[in-house]
């Protein structure tokens, strides 16, 4: 049976077992919310694409970017974003704050995603003049400076609700959560080896948690 992985139930299954890579299909449903045999059937469709294998009961993620490329292939973010323009800013930096600000004073919701998301937990060596970030309502386009500078802002419609709702604040910056940034990185088109740098650094923290 194949499946959508970027369905609303899938979606959260996938990135719930990309930071946790070894887990019963029955906590999975349980940290989910997912029926068990939905979560039964997406597990086994992974197993069949050989991401996934089965071992003591357990769920075991073995290939991490094939996940993420099936993801990708089926969810290119390119896909989402509403609108892009160039800042007045010639800094990422002072850009994120612009941002930032417009939202918190238009009462928008937010999360940084990609490499403005990727930093705020682990800093990459390379970056890229651009933003990234969902947004509640494409209207706050009309609250940021629009100019002729370096750094271009993606503004991005979220196609699932849990996005924005997940979000966590960190110095004073909604962000989204890592698995979500991971699989952003990804299918972003420029952020791959930043994408499964990042999932190895924080997939390590499952340890202390």
């Amino acid at each position: 049976m194949s499946v959508k992985l970027t369905s609303k139930k899938a979606f959260k299954v996938v990135k719930y077992l990309l930071q946790h890579p070894e887990i019963s299909q029955l906590d999975l449903s349980k940290r989910t919310g997912v029926a068990l045999g939905y979560v039964n059937t997406i597990v086994n469709f992974l197993v069949d694409l050989n991401i996934v294998t089965k071992e003591s009961r357990r769920c075991i993620l073995k290939n991490p970017v094939r996940l993420l490329e099936k993801i990708a292939f089926e969810r290119p973010l390119n896909r989402l974003i509403a609108t892009s323009f160039r800042l007045a800013t010639t800094s990422i930096k002072e850009g994120e704050k612009i941002v930032n600000n417009a939202c918190i004073t238009n009462d928008i919701k937010y999360g940084f995603t990609v490499f403005s998301g990727m930093r705020r937990f682990y800093e990459y060596h390379i970056t890229y003049p651009s933003i990234h970030v969902y947004i509640s309502n494409i209207k706050i386009e009309e609250a940021i400076e629009h100019g002729e500078g370096p750094i271009t802002l993606f503004l991005i419609t979220p196609d699932h609700p849990d996005i924005l709702m997940e979000t966590i604040e960190i110095d004073g910056f909604s962000v989204c959560t890592k698995p979500q940034i991971a699989v952003d990185l990804f299918s972003s088109g420029v952020g791959r080896d930043a994408a499964i740098k990042f999932l190895e650094v924080f997939q390590d923290e499952r340890y202390l948690i």
